[in-house]
């Protein structure tokens, strides 16, 4: 998958203007990012909801849906949009507080922003989603997957 995603970078490459080739790169690193972003939301939607209708309970299946998605994500952020292959246990150890931190921080703004801000709910999540999507992707380009000198 990292093949493609540079194969389909390095074809668009030279039509973008030279001084706009640093802004090019980061964004598509971005929508790489949010993409793996999208297939761990998936993983953890379906796995919470298919343990769910097994019977078991729902703060159980949640924890479990969270913790396949912040495994899935960090590794396909650690080999795909940042290329990283060293130092993966202290990187986990940065990276999972973070998407916790980050969840948190999405689900209480989100709550106040519906509940007490009366801003419709799908439009609220959606901005506040993607402002913290961007958060996260400077998080993890500048601290996490940061390139080693």
């Amino acid at each position: 998958m990292k093949k493609l995603f540079d194969a389909v970078e390095k074809f668009f490459e030279p039509f973008v203007p030279g001084q706009l080739k640093r802004p090019y790169s980061i964004g598509f690193r971005y929508s790489v990012f949010v993409f793996g972003g999208l297939i761990g939301y998936l993983l953890y939607y379906g796995a919470q909801e298919y343990l769910f209708k097994l019977g078991i309970a729902r703060a159980i299946d949640l924890a479990v849906g969270s913790t396949l998605a912040v495994l899935f994500t960090f590794t396909y952020h650690r080999y795909i949009t940042f290329d990283q292959k060293t130092g993966w246990k202290g990187k986990l150890m940065k990276f999972a507080p973070i998407q916790v931190s980050i969840a948190a921080t999405n689900v209480v703004l989100s709550f106040i922003a519906i509940e007490h801000m009366h801003f419709p709910s799908l439009q609220a999540t959606f901005v506040i989603t993607f402002g913290l999507s961007l958060f996260n992707f400077a998080m993890n380009k500048l601290f996490i997957f940061r390139k080693e000198n």
